[in-house]
């Protein structure tokens, strides 16, 4: 597979590696550094400098009680993990979480389009969830009401004028309005993490969005 060319600003790849993002973003993340070589590398150097900065600070004195603690959630964790299901061969690389949504938890929204939430809650605060477009389709035009970051885990679509393939990632922001659209040549699978559902800017999408539920 080629190596995306759409990437995370800096910034983020930075609170990533500090692990200060929401974890519906960090997912998102996530997806796109399974198969971005260039944005490891600005994570292991963000982690290698925060082990560093680590080294230089005092020690201090822990509880009385901390390796109990610490003993006694090992050994909760030594139960062997429930087996996951195979992600679909045809996707990029993606968290464990994201692929149980999409064995288990899709909903067939509206004709070629379902939807699997993954973190939060639909109905409010922020969330991330897998939208499945087939080829063709376009979401009705939307604006934002906060941040959206989008990895494409499989297929294509074209938005104001650049294509996103898989691997890619994008952010929008209240300040985007746009109707994406899927590529012709197959059905289109996006990991999305949203701060909250989206803001539509015509008829079509005002009627579409409570079937969606994004």
């Amino acid at each position: 597979m080629s190596q995306p060319t759409r990437h995370p600003a800096d910034d983020l790849l930075l609170d990533y590696g500090r692990g200060v993002l929401e974890p519906g973003r960090s997912l998102v993340l996530n997806a796109h550094l399974g198969v971005c070589r260039a944005c490891r590398a600005v994570v292991r150097a963000v982690e290698a400098v925060g082990g560093v900065l680590l080294q230089d600070l005092p020690p201090s004195e822990m509880a009385a009680d901390a390796l109990d603690r610490a003993l006694t959630k090992l050994e909760v964790g030594t139960a062997a993990p429930a087996a996951r299901p195979p992600q679909p061969s045809d996707w990029i690389r993606i968290p464990g979480e994201v692929v149980d949504a999409a064995r288990r938890g899709r909903r067939w929204a509206a004709p070629g389009v379902w939807v699997a939430n993954v973190t939060g809650d639909a109905r409010r605060g922020p969330r991330s969830y897998l939208l499945r477009v087939a080829a063709g389709m376009a979401v009705p035009r939307h604006t934002h009401d906060g941040g959206e970051f989008t990895c494409v885990l499989k297929g294509a679509f074209e938005d104001r004028g650049v294509v996103y393939g898989p691997g890619d990632f994008v952010a929008c922001d209240e300040g985007v309005e746009h109707r994406p659209r899927v590529t012709s040549d197959g059905e289109c699978v996006c990991l999305i993490a949203a701060d909250s559902p989206l803001v539509p800017r015509d008829l079509i999408g005002r009627i579409f969005q409570p079937f969606v539920g994004i």
